[in-house]
């Protein structure tokens, strides 16, 4: 049973008593109370104002302005005898933000890799580019979403990142040490994509090694949080990534993406085997560009062929988890910055994509989580005498 602060006439509250209203009030970044990260430093009472220094993690904080609304507000609402709260802000010495990533680090590690990993990974791949495969992915993680799963949206597409953009997100990510980095908020899901970290225009010129340190940073030192699903868009081909994602969560689960015409479905095919080579588990297919429905009378046509889905899956044994079709919607996703799902759920690509998020979720479930609910400290009125 959760326990929530009272408010209370008539005195003026201790330290302590404004000390547990802040423990209330948690980071919006890094989502612990801001007592637990360290970041409330000094309380000074003065009868009928209340000053608190704050020490925010890195220096030029983007949410300076949400202390200084937030803080008062709670602790003016607790104590209606406090007229006045000033907060003044400063920031983290080295070390002490050395000591909050540790802290943060040792209670949630993204320990991806572990067999009691609490998140379900699922990479979407196609073996080649140009069949809908971010299109596919950013729906997906946002269809989850919608249905109230916590998911993380990884885009390991190093080169030819798109994620951010069909996200409208192109803001960098706050880097409170280089081993936290916190992942943006994008329509309720987290996300992180080279495109947040190096301009829209700019090649991504690297080798092997670099790809491989670059995909164990997106997935060791971003702050997940043991999302329900964490969706990996994956680069075309079976090349560097693709390997060096087996050998960071073996458990990793792969859906292929693929066009209706054979040549793209025989491309996906070695796509699926290599997976399967190196211990991933083909959970399903989606056909992108299946169809087109006619506006008037809903008539298909099939411009690209047909059947090229369904014969990759039994390839696998696995289902077809959706048909995408060909829409205005679906073509004009990447110039809105916001998913086919969210920005027109009527549409037929939309609805499409509902329904293969609701196959995926029943060939995968999320994995049970042990939920513990920590009571939230009491202000009790000080005894009389």
């Amino acid at each position: 049973m959760l326990v929530r602060p009272v408010r209370y006439a008539g005195y003026m509250p201790t330290v302590e008593q404004v000390r547990d209203v802040l423990a209330t009030i948690n980071d919006p970044e890094l989502h612990r109370s801001i007592v637990d990260l360290g970041m409330v430093k000094e309380i000074d009472i003065a009868e009928p104002n209340v000053t608190v220094d704050l020490a925010l993690t890195i220096p030029g904080c983007p949410l300076k302005s949400f202390f200084q609304e937030v803080l008062p507000a709670k602790i003016t609402d607790a104590f209606p005898e406090i007229t006045d709260v000033t907060v003044n802000l400063g920031s983290m010495t080295e070390e002490e933000r050395k000591a909050l990533v540790g802290d943060v680090r040792g209670e949630s590690p993204s320990s991806f890799a572990q067999p009691d990993s609490r998140t379900t990974l699922i990479a979407v791949g196609s073996g080649k580019g140009g069949v809908g495969k971010s299109t596919v992915t950013v729906n997906l993680a946002a269809s989850l979403a919608e249905r109230g799963y916590s998911v993380g949206l990884l885009d390991a597409d190093i080169w030819g990142f798109s994620a951010s953009r069909m996200l409208g997100m192109d803001s960098q990510p706050t880097v409170v040490d280089e081993r936290l980095i916190v992942p943006l908020d994008a329509y309720g899901l987290k996300m992180i994509s080279m495109g947040n970290l190096v301009e829209d225009d700019r090649p991504v010129v690297m080798r092997g090694p670099m790809l491989h340190k670059i995909l164990q940073s997106f997935l060791t030192d971003v702050l997940w949080d043991e999302p329900d699903y964490l969706i990996i868009d994956m680069p075309p081909g079976t090349g560097d990534i693709s390997l060096s994602l087996s050998q960071f969560v073996p458990g990793c689960s792969i859906v292929l993406v693929t066009t209706p015409q054979q040549a793209a479905e025989k491309v996906a095919e070695r796509a699926g085997h290599m997976a399967e080579k190196v211990g991933m588990k083909v959970a399903g297919v989606i056909e992108n560009m299946a169809y087109m429905l006619c506006d008037n009378c809903d008539e298909r046509t099939y411009p690209f062929g047909s059947g090229g889905g369904q014969e990759l899956a039994d390839v696998f044994s696995a289902p077809l988890l959706g048909q995408i079709p060909l829409d205005r919607p679906m073509m004009e996703l990447a110039e809105t910055g916001k998913p086919t799902v969210l920005s027109q759920p009527d549409s037929s690509s939309a609805m499409a994509f509902e329904e293969a998020a609701d196959a995926l979720v029943e060939k995968l479930p999320p994995r049970p989580k042990k939920r513990i609910r920590k009571p939230l400290p009491l202000i009790t009125a000080p005894s009389a005498g």
